[in-house]
């Protein structure tokens, strides 16, 4: 059996490249004076944070669901057999002795890798957030900004702005939308079709067979 060849991530950035293409360096005073904003909604360790508080949170949720929260099974009969009815993490523990302290250890070297990894991402988001920002506002607007961020109110912002993003009301209210949004996609395919069916349909791709002589 052949052996699965590495992606060739030259071809890939290549491609990226042209679905993002660089963008013109901004003007160096904005770029000056974006670099301090992002400085601060980007600080050091932030996307270690990020993943870290996350993932973990996640994970802690997740080993409190038991059989009867699942939609699938007879979630009556979990329910009322209360020993079989355990939680993810209860179930796990009564097999193994040791889970708890295994669970920490592994949290502990997933967070110390994370932080190789955020050395990593960090400084070139900080970067990326500065030439974006420098484009998009003047320099009385980014001067404006920093101001915002050098009070308490702006630094105590700055320091959960990834964190809203992940927050769970932010996820629950971008959830909520999906039973309405499956009500609208009838609607959208629809209009969709409507619009292509404007066209005549392209040519068959198929080769045509050479006409006999």
């Amino acid at each position: 059996m052949e052996a699965m060849k590495p992606p060739n991530l030259d071809a890939m950035m290549g491609v990226f490249d042209k679905l993002f293409p660089p963008q013109p360096d901004p003007d160096p005073a904005r770029l000056a004076l974006a670099r301090t904003s992002a400085a601060t909604m980007w600080p050091e360790g932030a996307y270690r944070d990020l993943m870290v508080n996350f993932a973990g949170g996640m994970v802690d949720n997740v080993m409190r669901l038991k059989k009867s929260d699942f939609p699938t099974g007879d979630a009556k009969k979990a329910k009322a057999d209360a020993t079989a009815d355990l939680s993810l993490h209860d179930a796990a523990a009564a097999k193994d002795p040791y889970f708890d302290q295994r669970v920490a250890a592994i949290r502990a070297a997933v967070t110390e890798e994370i932080g190789k990894v955020s050395a990593v991402i960090d400084p070139r988001m900080r970067d990326g957030m500065a030439r974006a920002m420098a484009r998009r506002f003047d320099a009385r607007q980014l001067a404006d900004i920093n101001g915002f961020l050098a009070t308490p109110s702006g630094r105590a912002f700055a320091g959960q702005y990834m964190q809203l993003w992940l927050d769970p009301d932010m996820l629950r209210g971008m959830m909520g939308t999906m039973p309405e949004m499956i009500k609208l996609m009838p609607d959208v395919m629809k209009k969709v079709k409507e619009a292509n069916d404007k066209f005549p349909a392209p040519p068959s791709s198929q080769k045509r067979k050479p006409a006999k002589s």
